[in-house]
């Protein structure tokens, strides 16, 4: 769920809007009005692909608008990472579409793009997965970042806390990918489309991200509790939380 807003939209993330917004437009700038009802038909067998697409790109987004609903980064580190998350996305768009249209044409037989053997599936496979670590390895350093700032966000424990609890959380998607691109290097099922599934290892990691995260978080958030004046200071280190706290 995306935090309410409590204050008025940056700079980063207007110009971030706008390019996430751009990069939904390459989807389907390139689509030719039809001329006949068999080239509306075609154009129609389209709406999959595109809305398979554009539910990454609206994922991302959300993500990206999570993010700084957080935290409010606007140092310069912090813009030039951003900067590369928006560049990568607007990059692997077209990607992104070439792959979706394949694996609808794969299954639908609509007469899209499709590969042609296994070494371009797989090359596939690992080109979607390079842009996929990319994005969310970025997202992880840019929480990271936030924890790194926390005295000048003036965030309170917690929020440094869930900082390095999210990003971590994304640097499970990054394994994710990586296992994908080991799946379709080895070519393991690669015809049932197994470097795909990979990424439902997703979830395992973000379990036990949770589990590993969760504990060190009740007892911070009671620690707090007990020290009311600790609630608005970021002095709490995240590291050695159970020794630091006794």
């Amino acid at each position: 769920m995306i935090p309410k807003r409590e204050n008025e939209i940056t700079r980063v993330e207007a110009f971030s809007d706008g390019m996430i917004a751009f990069a939904a437009t390459l989807l389907v700038v390139n689509l030719d009005p039809p001329r006949s009802y068999q080239e509306l038909i075609g154009n129609l067998y389209g709406f999959v692909p595109f809305a398979l697409s554009f539910g990454a790109l609206f994922y991302i987004w959300v993500v990206h608008t999570t993010l700084f609903r957080k935290y409010a980064l606007d140092d310069k580190v912090s813009i030039a990472v951003n900067g590369l998350l928006l560049f990568t996305v607007l990059f692997y768009v077209q990607p992104l579409r070439f792959m979706s249209s394949s694996f609808v044409s794969l299954f639908m037989n609509t007469g899209g793009p499709r590969v042609n053997s296994f070494e371009q599936l797989q090359n596939l496979f690992i080109i979607y997965s390079c842009g996929w670590i990319v994005v969310f390895l970025l997202v992880a350093v840019l929480y990271w970042r936030a924890y790194a700032t926390r005295d000048r966000l003036r965030l309170t424990p917690l929020e440094a806390y869930d900082a390095i609890t999210w990003s971590r959380h994304y640097v499970g998607f990054v394994l994710a990918g990586i296992f994908s691109i080991l799946v379709a290097l080895i070519g393991i099922g690669l015809r049932f489309g197994l470097a795909g599934a990979a990424y439902m290892s997703i979830g395992l990691f973000a379990w036990l991200n949770a589990r590993n995260r969760e504990p060190g978080r009740a007892l911070l958030a009671q620690n707090v509790a007990d020290h009311p004046q600790l609630r608005d200071t970021a002095s709490i280190s995240t590291i050695g939380l159970r020794e630091s706290l006794r």
